[in-house]
């Protein structure tokens, strides 16, 4: 290992010309100090030892010579010998001088001639202006020494050879000049249906401006026998990008989408076609596309109707009595309300007067869409849109929920898989509200199916307890104890997140950040607020917040919106 420093009697001689240039500017003199570019491996200066073979005359005699150290500073090293000082980048090298009574120390730094930022997307050139009566740089030789200096991707010749011009020219020293930046991979396009028939908005929608789509879904669309109804378009593979140094950053290819028919529309996988094989009523729910027939009912379902169980798309033209059930294999759109009713669709629900009762069940694999909700279960495996008013109630989407700006949640449940949007939450009487994104609602309700039994569990411990004792030798007492340990044991490995399909565990925690709380109006204090698996207890009231998860995914974070 060289030694830091090289020290002895004698002189140091520079081997790099510097020079000042004086300027007339404006009636003034300006002075630059300019100096010679150096490049890898090349001598910056050597140490010249003292001849000590001579005896000088009583005239030569001269106090003692000083030690000289020569120094590496920054991009220098001493050579093998360890008496010469060389360079190692190309730049621009600068003395510093100390002394002292017995030595001198002369360190020598390089200024790079290119720097590269930490993340090596950037790199930027420091360029000093020709010495007199030197040969000025070429934009050849300019771009060969950045490549030596490890620039391989995204230089822009035109810009060195301004700065060239400009360093010549007007005689400054140019600092920190972008010359050359990494290229950003380019992520594929994930796999799409492109609809071939107008099928209208999609309440739920986010739009280009961030605002939420809350048109009225266009329901029952008939389709001809043989027509074209969608197209797969396949997913892209995305280009690489590149740091400047030529390192490839990869991007991420779309995902592939598989295309499901059922009833009455066929695919094609080649062509990457659906058609109708029959005439009917489209359905979409997702990448689900069915073609079946419709049934429509002029007024309510009650006992002159009885139940409707139907393999077709159901519009009923008026509402749903207490106490009956409708099940429809397509759409389903009811007209007016549902009240102490069970409602399930295989295809999008949309009740246009609410939906109450505590014995009301809804329950669509695709959207649902209602005006307000009180004191009842809704479960969807897309989006739910609530546009006035969820009161008391357990509402479960896959995807998101997205209530109108101006709407209400008192109490209950509101748990998406998605993003949740909201107006007002609580209020001072209301009892408090479990608002959630990013959360697995049938895993939650496992959890909560759970840990009710692990109360009841432990109420009948404690009820034998009292019978029989507390003596944890009895076999009732070791066996409900062991019990009741393994059911914890379940409820502690219960993972409530959505996205656990993600590739990577950084794709899993980029996916959880991305989840979001919006309430665009008050929301109360008391409010739960769960993202993932991560929960908060809102301890004041604010208006107008977002709540995301911190980048350690621990805990829940407030924003102004």
């Amino acid at each position: 290992m060289l030694n830091p420093t090289t020290s002895a009697p004698g002189t140091i001689t520079i081997n790099f010309a510097t020079k000042t240039i004086f300027l007339e500017k404006e009636g003034a003199v300006e002075s630059v100090e300019t100096v010679e570019l150096v490049k890898p491996g090349q001598l910056l200066a050597f140490l010249n030892p003292a001849d000590d073979t001579k005896s000088p005359t009583p005239e030569q005699q001269k106090p003692q010579a000083k030690h000289v150290v020569l120094t590496p500073g920054n991009h220098t090293q001493l050579s093998a010998r360890g008496d010469s000082l060389l360079a190692i980048v190309a730049g621009y090298p600068q003395i510093t001088k100390t002394t002292n009574a017995n030595e001198e120390t002369l360190t020598i730094s390089i200024t790079p001639l290119v720097t590269i930022s930490p993340d090596q997307m950037e790199a930027n050139l420091t360029l000093y202006p020709p010495l007199p009566k030197t040969n000025p740089l070429t934009v050849e030789e300019l771009a060969e020494l950045l490549k030596q200096a490890g620039i391989r991707h995204g230089m822009n010749e035109e810009i060195l050879r301004d700065c060239l011009e400009q360093s010549r020219t007007e005689q400054h020293i140019i600092t920190e000049a972008l010359i050359a930046s990494g290229s950003l991979p380019i992520n594929g396009l994930d796999a799409q249906l492109r609809f071939e028939v107008e099928i209208g908005s999609i309440p739920g929608k986010i739009m280009g401006d961030g605002k939420i789509d809350f048109h009225e879904r266009r329901m029952f669309i008939a389709v001809r026998k043989g027509q074209l109804l969608a197209t797969k378009v396949p997913a892209t593979i995305g280009t690489p990008g590149a740091t400047v140094t030529g390192q490839p950053l990869p991007q991420k290819q779309g995902a592939d989408l598989t295309v499901n028919v059922v009833d009455n529309a066929s695919y094609n996988e080649e062509s990457g076609e659906v058609h109708a094989t029959k005439p009917g009523i489209l359905s979409v729910v997702k990448n689900t596309i069915k073609v079946c027939s419709k049934l429509a009912i002029q007024g309510d379902i009650n006992f002159k109707t009885g139940n409707i169980e139907a393999h077709d798309a159901v519009d009923i033209g008026g509402s749903v009595q207490p106490g009956f059930k409708v099940k429809a294999h397509g759409d389903l759109k009811i007209s007016g309300g549902v009240r102490s009713a069970n409602i399930i669709s295989q295809g999008n629900i949309l009740i246009q007067e609410g939906v109450s009762g505590k014995q009301t069940i809804v329950q669509a694999t695709g959207d649902v869409d209602v005006p307000f909700v009180e004191q009842a279960s809704i479960t969807a495996g897309g989006t739910i849109i609530i546009r006035k008013q969820a009161y008391y109630s357990r509402i479960f989407a896959g995807g998101d929920i997205h209530c109108q700006e101006g709407s209400k949640v008192m109490g209950g449940i509101l748990m998406a898989g998605g993003n949740l949007s909201v107006g007002q939450v609580g209020s001072d009487n209301a009892s408090p509200a479990l608002i959630a994104a990013g959360t697995d609602g049938k895993q939650y309700l496992r959890y909560e199916a759970l840990h009710q039994e692990i109360i009841d569990k432990e109420d009948e411990l404690e009820h034998c307890l009292q019978l029989h004792g507390h003596d944890s030798r009895l076999p009732f007492h070791l066996a409900m104890t062991e019990e009741l340990e393994e059911m914890h044991k379940d409820l502690n490995k219960l993972d409530l997140a959505t996205d656990k399909k993600a590739d990577t565990a950084e794709e899993l925690a980029y996916q959880l950040r991305s989840r979001v709380i919006i309430v665009h109006g008050q929301i109360f204090a008391g409010t739960m607020l769960r993202i993932g698996n991560v929960t908060k207890l809102l301890e004041t009231t604010v208006n107008s917040v977002k709540f995301t998860l911190s980048q350690d995914l621990r805990e829940i974070i407030e924003h102004s919106l």
